[in-house]
């Protein structure tokens, strides 16, 4: 009876796709507080969550998790997870590239150092890019022009005055008074404080 069902819901929602259907998800909450946010951005029925969907459609083309994924005009490179311990640094399981004529697996050394290239390589377009970008245009207004000066010594010392909130006019901080006991004695003879 369950292939019947599974059958019947797989076909229902292929003649009806308009139809919304519940996923249940059992975590810990601190899986849960990482892939929350993931998953209401996958599952959003607009051009940003299906922009979200293609970026991630390549998670299942291979056997291990990309943990980064280089595409070229017509090569791709996939560096391989989960991370191995490798002395106090950690490696990538591997690397696929797939390039036309050759598709290759890399050890987890090989996959780092070609990680490290590629790595560089856009560090260093991406810096000339910039480069040029400053030569041919003006320099742009700071977002957030700089503020006032605080002496940073005279903010965390303590015998400093203190500010009031309202007025910010200086007064002297104020003493701290102890509280006097008063002592009672009873008729029973013992005394209460």
């Amino acid at each position: 009876m369950p292939v019947f069902l599974s059958a019947f819901a797989r076909l229902q929602s292929w003649l009806s796709p308009a139809s919304d259907q519940t996923l249940s998800v059992k975590a810990s909450a601190r899986i849960l507080r990482g892939v929350g946010p993931i998953i209401e951005k996958l599952i959003a029925d607009d051009k940003i969550g299906e922009s979200y969907r293609c970026a991630t459609s390549h998670w299942f083309r291979y056997d291990g998790p990309p943990l980064a994924y280089y595409h070229g005009s017509t090569s791709t490179c996939v560096i391989s997870g989960p991370l191995l311990e490798h002395g106090k640094a950690y490696r990538p399981t591997g690397a696929i590239i797939e390039t036309p004529g050759l598709d290759a697996r890399l050890s987890p050394e090989d996959a780092h150092d070609l990680d490290q290239q590629i790595q560089t390589a856009i560090e260093s377009t991406i810096v000339d890019w910039v480069a040029e970008y400053q030569e041919r245009e003006p320099a742009p207004e700071p977002r957030h022009p700089p503020g006032a000066t605080v002496d940073l010594d005279e903010l965390l010392d303590d015998t400093a005055s203190v500010f009031h909130p309202v007025s910010l006019e200086t007064r002297p901080t104020p003493a701290k008074t102890q509280k006097s006991r008063h002592s009672t004695s009873s008729s029973k003879g013992g005394q209460h404080v």
